[in-house]
């Protein structure tokens, strides 16, 4: 992995190689070991002052420790960054390492510490560490952050979660919460869960998944459908089997349904037997369909019906059109290869990045209940910015959430169709493609953004977008605040640290 110094040192003595990267080392693999706490940030132009709380976003900060250091992007310490906003014009920035077991041991051997990990280490681990690993769990949690009915919680792809202030970024402590009835141990490893649960319509409350895989010969797998009350309580909604198990990163909800989008990307409980590494036992199916759960919230019951083969980590929004008819927006690939492309060989590996077949594109499923058929459209295509289509990391106005919309906002990493790296943030219009808006910086690197709504305003595009970026000449990270009407800048601070690659976050009202 690179420091920031090594870069800089680097960047001076051969200028040829960094010319075409231009800061691509400072985006991933780079540790920043600073931690800062309320630091006042000054902007060029005024801050709305309606704008009030934090936006929190969590992701990786460390890539190595001692000897060894991580193969996949996905697995290094979890990093929080804050940006409070106390609604009179002024923003604060802090940023701290989670303090979970993972990380603090890791500290006090000097060495990554042995918990389960997506992906294998450099050098890879023993197979007995491997083994010790896997039987420890996960407990990194570096992928996302909610609001839990007033307490901050960290999530990953797994069913423990950590618990942190929200105002100061401290760890608090971590859970592994009960779901009462719910038979989720021996026979089976019931670890796994989403890092996007989805609000409950009418609720203060969330949904989320826990998937259990059968370790015994002839047993299914099972998918439990669960709300979440607060960081500790859960309740089952409801529970079905299946033959195989997918890979899930997230689950969307109508007023009346939970829809769990299962592409064929599978876990093979076998091969994490053996290989008792995560990415290793996942497996692509291209012959076989997607599965869509459509769950009826109310009842329990669940409808099973199939659509093309797909892959799929992100969703935009999903909701009812009649009594029978559903729409879900996705993010769609054509196969799960986007998943092995995180590792740090290929992302710090132009020609290899650049020469990958990723191809992102926005689908959208029409679902016929009673009909058991769901009918994949795509979108039109804005020839102005035909790049838009591609987005991932998606978000919408939160207030449109389970409702019909028009407006999702979203990175797209390949804007010129030719290198991985070359970013915009995007706006889709899914009513009309020619809403479709984009705004990029050449040699800049903008995160996912968040939308945080005008109070006063009427329409859904009435706010502003929050976007961490990183300057890939200078060497910095700032925040720059959009209009999404325009997608132009209305402000940008510069921060005092590196801020590098990291994966989700939102932002909480009143919390500041």
């Amino acid at each position: 992995m690179v420091s920031i110094l090594q870069w800089l040192i680097l960047s001076l003595c051969v200028p040829d190689i960094f010319a075409q990267t231009q800061g691509w080392n400072l985006l991933f693999g780079t540790t920043v070991p600073e931690e800062v706490v309320k630091k006042p940030l000054t902007f060029d132009n005024p801050v709305p002052k309606w704008i009030k709380g934090s936006l929190i976003r969590n992701g990786p900060g460390r890539f190595e420790m001692g000897p060894h250091s991580f193969l996949n992007v996905f697995d290094g310490y979890a990093k929080l960054y804050s940006w409070q906003f106390p609604g009179n014009g002024s923003v604060y920035f802090s940023a701290k390492f989670v303090q979970s077991m993972f990380y603090n041991e890791s500290l006090k051997i000097k060495d990554i510490a042995r918990y389960q990990t997506f992906d294998d280490l450099v050098p890879p681990m023993s197979q007995l560490n491997k083994e010790e690993a896997f039987i420890r769990g996960l407990d990194n949690m570096n992928v996302n952050i909610y609001n839990y009915t007033g307490e901050c919680v960290l999530l990953t792809d797994v069913w423990k979660l950590y618990v942190v202030d929200c105002h100061t970024l401290k760890t608090i402590r971590s859970c592994d919460p009960p779901i009462p009835g719910d038979h989720t141990t021996f026979p089976y490893i019931s670890g796994m869960s989403v890092a996007h649960p989805v609000p409950e319509v009418g609720t203060d409350y969330h949904l989320t998944i826990r998937q259990s895989l059968a370790i015994l010969p002839g047993m299914s797998d099972k998918f439990t459908l669960v709300r979440v009350k607060s960081a500790d309580i859960r309740e089952k909604v409801a529970e079905w089997e299946v033959k195989k198990m997918p890979y899930q990163h997230s689950i969307l909800s109508t007023e009346r349904y939970a829809l769990i989008f299962a592409t064929p990307l599978y876990m093979d409980t076998k091969a994490l037997l053996q290989s008792f590494v995560a990415r290793q036992s996942l497996i692509f199916n291209k012959d076989e369909k997607t599965t869509v759960y459509v769950v009826e919230i109310k009842t329990g019951q669940v409808h099973t019906i199939q659509t093309e083969t797909v892959f799929s980590m992100h969703y935009l929004n999903a909701y009812e059109i009649d009594n029978n008819t559903i729409v879900m927006d996705v993010a769609s690939y054509p196969d799960g290869s986007v998943v092995a492309f995180f590792e740090m060989d290929n992302l710090m590996n132009k020609t290899r990045r650049d020469s990958a077949p990723y191809k992102p594109s926005l689908k959208r499923y029409k679902i016929d209940i009673l009909g058991e058929k769901i009918k994949p459209m795509s979108f039109g295509v804005n020839p102005k910015v035909p790049h838009v289509n591609m987005m991932d990391m998606p978000t919408i106005n939160e207030r449109y959430r389970s409702k019909p919309y028009c407006y999702a906002y979203g990175v797209v990493f390949k804007s010129d169709f030719k290198t991985f790296g070359n970013f915009s943030i995007v706006k889709k219009d899914v009513c009309s493609s020619f809403g479709d808006l984009s705004w990029n910086v050449a040699d800049q690197y903008p995160m996912e953004s968040w939308f945080v709504p005008d109070p006063n305003g009427s329409r859904e595009d009435d706010g502003v977008l929050l976007t961490p970026m990183l300057d890939g000449k200078l060497g910095k990270s700032y925040l720059v605040i959009l209009d999404p009407k325009t997608m132009k800048p209305i402000s940008k601070a510069q921060l005092p640290i590196l801020v590098p690659f990291h994966f989700h976050g939102r932002f909480i009202d009143n919390v500041y």
